[in-house]
Order: structure tokens, then sequence, then C-alpha cells
């Protein structure tokens, strides 16, 4: 065993948008190696989102001495490590010094802070009281088809929880993880008990607080849970050696770093040409993935009225707007 202090990734948490970084109708995920570091040059996700611990969360990670860091396309934790000795092995392992307990989570809130956000990110459904969730460890709401983010590399809106599974998890949350700290304005919510939370009175409170928290930029939630499901744990056990004493069964970091990806999905619209001399209206028949970089060429007789010796922009990120449904992006001509 070492006495030398170190930190260790806990894990390393990868935050991508297909409208930073796609070029085109190419996909950033299709992209190669070359291309995928220009895009990211200049890509940084805190332009357009926030990450913060929740208050007991915060307390956790200074206890557990658990630092974030950020660079421009991840969420980094470190945490201070000892190193230690395999038993029966030649190889060793990195222990958080401070021993984390199974039961052990850290809850991270998600909101936007780009006021065009939701013009430029897919939502896979219209219900204003539904929250996404991104952890190891499936809710008792959901089903089994639910995934896990630690080896589900799926897309945001995979990750949306039902109704009913976003007003357990904001109740929890609340109660369990901000009230304990400052319960400043939550006294109607602290007052539902666990057991009645789908009592309609109790869920329309609950559905209330969602819809005016998402207003507000909330998305959802990451949660790392040192013991997850189906063994996609945060910490391994393993066997140490400890000197001058009998070997020990300690949780530690894997092999190989936990480093799941949350992609946002951007949008696609319909693209509406309007040509203010005439008050000419010219909409593409199909819809086009809205994106910062790249440029997406259009044909006469990909609109409808063709539309001819006109050099037809992209549409940016504002000016969006949906109607029956569609969503439509307003380009002036």
């Amino acid at each position: 065993m070492s006495f030398q202090i170190a930190y260790k990734p806990l894990a390393e948490i990868t935050i991508h948008h297909d409208f930073y970084l796609d070029d085109g109708t190419d996909k950033f995920v299709d992209l190669s190696d070359e291309e995928k570091k220009s895009q990211l040059t200049s890509y940084d996700f805190l332009n357009f989102l926030k990450i913060t611990p929740t208050p007991i969360t915060q307390r956790l990670l200074q206890n557990h001495k658990v630092v974030l860091r950020n660079t421009g396309s991840e969420l980094l934790l470190f945490v201070n490590v000892e190193e230690y000795n395999k038993a029966g092995e030649s190889t060793t392992a990195f222990c958080p010094k401070i021993e984390m307990g199974g039961d052990l989570e850290f809850t991270f809130e998600l909101r936007f802070s780009d006021t065009y956000f939701n013009n430029y990110t897919n939502s896979a459904d219209a219900s204003e009281n539904r929250l996404y969730y991104f952890s190891n460890k499936r809710p008792d709401s959901e089903s089994n088809a639910f995934p896990n983010f630690f080896i589900d590399q799926e897309v945001h809106t995979d990750f949306l929880l039902q109704p009913e599974g976003s007003r357990e998890i904001i109740h929890h949350i609340l109660t369990k993880e901000v009230a304990p700290i400052d319960d400043l304005g939550l006294e109607t919510i602290l007052a539902i008990d666990d057991t009645d939370i789908e009592v309609p009175e109790n869920a329309a409170v609950l559905n209330t607080y969602i819809e005016t928290q998402k207003r507000n930029g909330l998305l959802g939630y990451i949660r790392l849970a040192v013991q997850g499901d189906g063994n996609v744990d945060l910490l391994e056990d393993t066997t140490v050696e400890i000197p001058n004493s009998a070997n020990q069964v300690r949780k530690c970091l894997p092999e190989t770093s936990i480093s799941p990806v949350l992609r946002f999905e951007n949008r696609k619209t319909f693209w509406r040409y309007n040509r203010v001399s005439t008050e000419e209206v010219f909409v593409t028949k199909n819809e086009y993935p809205l994106t910062q970089n790249g440029f997406i060429k259009l044909r006469p007789n990909q609109l409808q009225p063709r539309l001819r010796n006109v050099f037809l922009l992209n549409p940016g990120k504002s000016g969006v707007s949906e109607e029956n449904d569609d969503f439509y992006s307003e380009i002036f001509i």
C-alpha cells in the first residue's frame, strides 16, 4: 500500500449535442476521428447546459473528497484515492480514501441555459410534466426496457420518465436531497407522504411544480449510484492486501473508468421561406435537421411550390414555431 495521495477519475460523463456537432446532414457519430476533433475544437456544453449537484450531493462530494471538473465536452468527477495491491495478483487497485457505501448516490440537476434550447433540441413528448433521468439504477416506476445510462448509448429522448416516475423522482429529490438543507417554499410538497404521491390533488401539486421548473430550464437529473442495477456499478468490490493485517474487500475503481455519453438529439423542422416582397411562402416537402455547422443544399423541387433562382439559406436556432404538432423554421428572403 502506498501513502501517496492522488486523485483518479470516478466518472467521465461526455455531453454532446447534435446541433453543435453535426456537419449539416452528416451526423457527428459518423464523422472520422479527425473531423470529430475539428468539430469539438470550439464546442462547450456549458454554452447551453448547466449541471448542478443537489444540496445533499454537494455535501456528499465534499465529505468523500470528490471534485468536479468541466472540459468542453465532459463533466469529470475525480476522487481522492489510495493505492493497494490486489490480493494474490501483481496488479494494483485504486480505492476511494473515504469509503463509499453501496447505497451512496450522487445526483445532479440538469437545466438548459440557452433561450433557444428547445428550438433546436428534439423532444419526445409534448407533456410538460415529464423529466429526463440518466442513471445506472432504474426507477421503480419504469419498465425493464428503460435504458441504463452506463451501458446504453442512446439519445436523450430515450431517458424520458413516465409522468408517474417524474413525480416520484422530483418528490424524492426535493424531500431527501434539497429540503434537508433548504426547505424554503417546499412546505406543500414536504407534506406529501411517499405513499400518497398519486393521490390526485398531490399529483396535481407535483405536476405544477415540474411544469413551472421546466419553464425555468429544468430538464431532469443525472444520478450516479455506487451500486447500480445488474452489476453496473460505479465501484467494484476488490480484495486488497492490508499491510500487517488480513486482506480486505474494498470498493475500488474499475480498471476501465465509467464513461457514459449523454447525447442530445437535434430537432428536425420544415423550412418555410417567406418572400417579403410578394408575401409568397415556400415550404420544404420534408423536415431537415437544425445544425450550427455545415450547409444543407436544397434544390427547387424540394420546396412546395418550387422556388428558383434564389440562394436558400439554412435556418438558425431562432424563429422556430409549432403548428399542428409540426415544427417550422422561418426564413425571410
